[in-house]
């Protein structure tokens, strides 16, 4: 009797010993593993580009606070104005790291909690322009965008434009204009320069002059109507900061422009003007006849820097002489048979100023070379005895005495040892008599 009252003592003692243990034990697995469950994020859960799905708000912490080192070391951020591009500095962000992951929702993309501080923007925008005023809205959605950028914590390169937030306040004014005498312009220039104005020059677009003939259906415009046309568009690009790309001269020199600033047309030959509008904003090329003046104006919103165009350098060459010796003519005689034409040569560069006309940079824009064209004499024949025009005559030249083979037949040519002469004997056309 006694030893079955020791058993169920024992038995009463061992099960309560295995319920103390298993309440303790399973209990704190399982009060463990409800808590764990309920502190985790949830699938497509994410804090910036940082997923964060089946972590606990710890370590998401950690994982955001890393993204955000990796993105303050590989992140470049530039405001344009313009010309102009500054880099943003990244400490103007300030970043609430905690309450991102505090106030993250399960299950939705969250951004990273970040602000601006507003004197850091107007330090920007004083960087970029002192005359760059910005209205309150204005200010709003130029913060809203660069805040855009550290939301999402993304790493890369991003360019914010200025321009594109200042749409509505952009002018149309004369940036540039030039004005061409076309003494020798066809009667149907008219019909051309208003079947041509305006052109439009998209942001950040090329521009073809044989495309814009082409698109316009103007292509029956004669070459050299095509090429004055050019010139004028050329010469009032210029002082911009529009990129020129193709660029050609002629042999000569035409009297309607200056050295360094003509602009010569060919389809045939692939003759061709061409630039690019960097900008982002779109310009306009307008036209104006009034016989025998040709107007171009450039028009646009004012750039910030300027441009001065100019032509230094100038040389010019005097042509060769050649000198042709004819039986047709008396010995005392000469003739002109052709003027010839002085060479030119000049470098085109384009200086860049700041706003406080404090110089910036220089361009070589081109140089342009004409050759000489030679000058053709036809003197008469100096002899000692009387001959006839058809007998070898004995000439006294450059380097002495010279007997040509035989006068009458086509002309020979023989260089002297001067300089810029050359001899050539011979009858003269009929044009020379």
């Amino acid at each position: 009797m006694k030893n079955q009252q020791g058993l169920k003592l024992f038995v009463v003692l061992l099960v309560s010993t295995l319920f103390i243990y298993s309440f303790s034990h399973f209990g704190a697995l399982t009060y463990n593993a409800m808590t764990t469950e309920d502190d985790l994020f949830l699938q497509g859960t994410s804090i910036g580009s940082v997923d964060v799905a089946g972590t606990t708000r710890d370590d998401a912490l950690i994982a955001v606070t890393d993204r955000l080192q990796q993105w303050q070391n590989g992140t470049k951020i530039n405001l344009k104005y313009k010309e102009k591009t500054i880099a943003v500095n990244l400490e103007i962000y300030q970043f609430d790291i905690q309450g991102s992951v505090t106030q993250a929702q399960n299950g939705h993309s969250n951004a990273a909690l970040v602000s601006i501080d507003p004197q850091g923007i107007k330090t920007l925008l004083t960087q970029l322009s002192p005359k760059l005023q910005l209205e309150d809205e204005e200010l709003t959605r130029l913060n809203n965008e660069l805040v855009s950028y550290a939301n999402n914590l993304n790493i890369g390169e991003h360019k914010v434009s200025i321009e594109k937030l200042l749409e509505s306040s952009v002018t149309d004014e004369v940036i540039s204009e030039t004005v061409l005498q076309l003494d020798e312009a066809s009667v149907a220039m008219m019909d051309w320069v208003t079947g041509l104005s305006p052109i439009s020059i998209p942001a950040e677009s090329q521009f073809s002059f044989l495309k814009v003939i082409e698109e316009k259906k103007l292509a029956s415009m004669p070459a050299a109507a095509q090429s004055m046309i050019a010139t004028g568009i050329y010469e009032t690009i210029l002082p911009t900061n529009f990129v020129i790309l193709q660029r050609h001269i002629g042999q000569e020199l035409p009297k309607y422009t200056d050295l360094g600033f003509e602009a010569k047309i060919n389809k045939n030959n692939n003759l061709d003007l061409a630039f690019t509008n960097s900008n982002e904003l779109e310009y306009t090329l307008e036209f104006k006849w009034e016989h025998p003046t040709l107007t171009v104006q450039l028009k646009g919103d004012p750039l910030l820097y300027k441009y001065v165009v100019e032509a230094t350098d100038k040389k010019e060459f005097k042509p060769k002489t050649i000198i042709q010796y004819s039986p047709q003519l008396y010995p005392s005689q000469k003739t002109v048979k052709e003027t010839g034409r002085n060479g030119l040569f000049t470098k085109v560069l384009r200086k860049v100023y700041g706003e406080n006309d404090e110089f910036v940079s220089e361009e070589l824009i081109s140089e342009d070379y004409y050759a000489p064209v030679e000058r053709v004499e036809v003197h008469g024949l100096k002899s000692t005895t009387t001959t006839t025009s058809d007998t070898a005559i004995p000439v006294e030249g450059e380097n002495g005495t010279q007997t040509p083979a035989n006068p009458s037949e086509e002309s020979t040519t023989q260089e002297t040892k001067g300089k810029d002469k050359e001899i050539i004997y011979g009858k003269p056309n009929e044009k020379e008599k």
